[in-house]
């Protein structure tokens, strides 16, 4: 009975704080009024929930490093697009599209595991949405946000390259 009635409790309190539910997923947070777009070498792709990373270091004109952490799709979701762990490499010079938090804002990504040799990172988070990769093809990243502002004039979001999982595994080169 008492585990009944605790699996109530919890139940209600999320259902009387539906904001606590979902302000992680609110682009209340981003300016998505002006898309950003960053260049860079990838420092490190996290495949890792609740988003993935990408780490890149960009250069700016003044000679001054800058690092961002782009956040994409989840594991689940990667997984479904097909992309594996070496999706991107370090060193690989790609560019992205996203926003920016309307806050000044430092992610600190964790070490991977107790006694890792994969360094903590910090980095100024976006909301990546278009990738273009080393190819220069032009991939669709994440449906979260507003992906319009960062196409080009006349392109569409069905004229993006897509990951899908009828694709090959990206990173691997083996079939799905």
């Amino acid at each position: 009975m008492k585990h009944v009635t605790a699996t109530w409790i919890v139940a209600l309190a999320v259902l009387a704080a539906p904001g606590v539910v979902t302000a992680h997923h609110s682009l209340v947070q981003f300016d998505t009024t002006t898309p950003l777009w960053i260049k860079g070498k990838v420092v490190r792709f996290d495949r890792v929930n609740p988003h993935s990373r990408i780490f890149l270091e960009q250069t700016k004109a003044d000679g001054q490093t800058e690092r961002w952490a782009i956040e994409g799709p989840n594991l689940l979701q990667l997984t479904r697009m097909g992309i594996a762990e070496g999706f991107l490499k370090a060193g690989d010079v790609i560019e992205a599209c996203g926003f920016v938090l309307k806050t000044e804002g430092v992610f600190q990504s964790a070490q991977p595991s107790p006694g890792s040799s994969t360094p903590a990172l910090a980095a100024r988070p976006i909301s990546g949405h278009l990738l273009v990769l080393p190819n220069d093809q032009r991939w669709f990243w994440s449906d979260y946000g507003v992906l319009e502002k960062c196409l080009k004039p006349g392109e569409t979001k069905e004229s993006l390259h897509r990951f899908t999982s009828e694709a090959r595994i990206i990173g691997t080169g083996s079939p799905n």
